[in-house]
């Protein structure tokens, strides 16, 4: 079985059990804060993953760390189960398919735009408008500032990727002019 159907497994029964359109923004936001930790904290995932630990120091481990993020009960055993089964390296991945749960559920869409700087709120709220209109849903924007894009912007909306970005443009324009070399 492959390891995204799986984590997709363990999201479907999680949100089976949190259900409220409410509780499930708040888990998935849970759930991002726990996966971010765990893929930034190297020697998190080493301890978590090393047979050499004890299946109960790890519980102990996890369980103080889920305190520290006061995560709420459902989403801690989701940790815990994880661990038990051996699969706490599904974390991120659950996190993922649980926020494509949640997002189809309340009928919004994820929307990543990227711009050479960051976008006056005036300007912001126009395009979040504008995005709402054109996928009739509502928009949980992620804003990404990236200066080699010159200008313009770049919008992911799910796997589609519009670029209007000043360095595409010029990109096109200088093979245009002189070709592949």
């Amino acid at each position: 079985m492959k390891q995204t159907s799986l984590a997709a497994r363990y999201a479907r029964a999680l949100a089976e059990v949190v259900r409220e359109k409410t509780a499930l923004e708040s888990m998935a936001g849970q759930l991002d804060e726990i996966s971010r930790v765990y893929q930034e904290s190297k020697e998190l995932r080493d301890f978590l993953g090393n047979p050499a630990y004890p299946l109960q120091a790890k519980k102990k481990g996890l369980a103080s760390l889920t305190k520290r993020l006061q995560l709420e009960v459902h989403a801690a055993r989701l940790v815990e189960i994880l661990l038990d089964k051996g699969r706490v390296d599904l974390l991120p991945e659950v996190a993922q398919e649980f926020r494509k749960i949640e997002e189809r559920m309340l009928e919004r869409v994820a929307v990543e735009l990227t711009t050479a700087r960051a976008l006056d709120p005036a300007l912001e709220k126009s395009v979040v408008t504008s995005l709402e209109k054109f996928t009739g849903r509502k928009v949980r924007l992620t804003r990404l500032v990236d200066p080699a894009v010159l200008g313009g912007a770049r919008t992911r909306i799910g796997s589609v990727v519009y670029d209007g970005t000043l360095a595409t443009r010029l990109a096109k324009l200088k093979l245009l002019l002189i070709g592949e070399r």
